[in-house]
């Protein structure tokens, strides 16, 4: 049934859908419904579509159930949703689903958190409810998705390195500020967006006095800001000190982010900094930015070793920005 093109078409647009408010739904997946109706045409007709809210609540379906009347409902009414519907004890998307009357619903994929998984799917199926399950060719919920996924498998947060270097390798220029071009900055907060928390060394919350927000098209999220200092400084308000040695065991930093509510991080910290979560393999991608610019006015200290970490990673997709490339790596 689901190998049917029109079947395919729709789990596929919920699947793009769910792109919209990605890392604007807090904790929770961002996740896409949309509701269609079948009595007119075969190709079918939207009655009606969700997203997950920004902050995580009302989630997608019920969302879209309450932009369409009851009435409107039919045994010809399907629903297609990128995420298994939430089941609990009280109010929740599987038992909303089966009051509306929807008698069919698509399923991109099952939700991993293992209190959900399958039991949104199993109490409707329980209640007549016919359930169809994309196979894995068409579920890249899970790809858009990865780091609520990695979360709940890993019980810890998704980790990004992210560093912007010249041609020659280098993160720091004296003579000017920006390495990269206005188009890949653009992208980076783009790249921001998704992740909850960003951390950098203290040498470059001192040097550069950032803002670390995600700052786009009207978007201004809050994300949680942590500097690493081996010891307690004072920091601006909305900025949070996570105290870590580069000698110390890195468990020490992982421990200290389960006093926050994080899936994920974005660490944007010097060449120090990339090292030590480099070498102590606490990541699970890289992305490096590297204009076409030459730095000839930098220290040592603070190049990379771009052959090396290309020798030990496997480079997982690259784009050009202008003259930028920005290349993402991972084991």
């Amino acid at each position: 049934m689901i190998a049917n093109n029109i079947h395919s078409k729709y789990l596929q647009s919920v699947n793009n859908l769910s792109q919209r408010n990605l890392g604007l739904t807090g904790k929770n997946p961002a996740v896409a419904c949309m509701i269609v109706d079948y009595s007119k045409s075969s190709e079918g007709q939207v009655l009606s579509y969700g997203l997950t809210s920004i902050g995580g609540s009302p989630h997608s379906e019920v969302n879209a159930l309450n932009k369409i009347k009851k009435n409107k409902i039919t045994n010809k009414t399907v629903m297609y949703v990128s995420l298994e519907p939430c089941m609990k004890e009280s109010d929740c998307c599987a038992k909303r689903i089966l009051k509306s009357g929807i008698g069919k619903v698509f399923i991109s994929s099952l939700d991993p958190n293992p209190i959900i998984h399958k039991r949104g799917l199993n109490f409707l199926k329980k209640n007549n409810v016919k359930i169809n399950l994309a196979p894995n060719y068409l579920n890249n919920f899970k790809n858009i998705n990865k780091i609520f996924y990695h979360y709940q498998r890993n019980a810890r947060p998704y980790v990004t390195l992210k560093l912007a270097i010249s041609k020659n390798g280098f993160s720091k220029d004296y003579n000017e500020s920006n390495i990269t071009s206005f188009e890949t900055q653009y992208y980076m907060h783009k790249y921001r967006l998704t992740h909850d928390a960003i951390a950098i060394g203290y040498n470059t919350y001192k040097e550069d006095n950032p803002r670390l927000s995600s700052r786009l098209n009207g978007i201004n999220k809050n994300n949680i800001k942590f500097v690493l200092s081996k010891i307690n400084k004072k920091l601006k308000k909305n900025f949070n000190m996570i105290n870590l040695n580069y000698k110390d065991d890195p468990k020490i930093f992982l421990q200290q982010l389960k006093n926050y509510p994080i899936n994920s991080i974005l660490i944007e910290g010097g060449v120090s900094t990339f090292n030590y979560f480099y070498n102590n393999k606490i990541f699970d991608e890289i992305v490096i930015c590297q204009s076409a610019k030459v730095i000839k006015s930098s220290k040592k200290r603070y190049k990379l070793n771009l052959s090396l970490l290309k020798k030990n990673l496997k480079l997982y997709s690259s784009i050009t920005y202008g003259e930028d490339i920005i290349e993402t790596y991972k084991y």
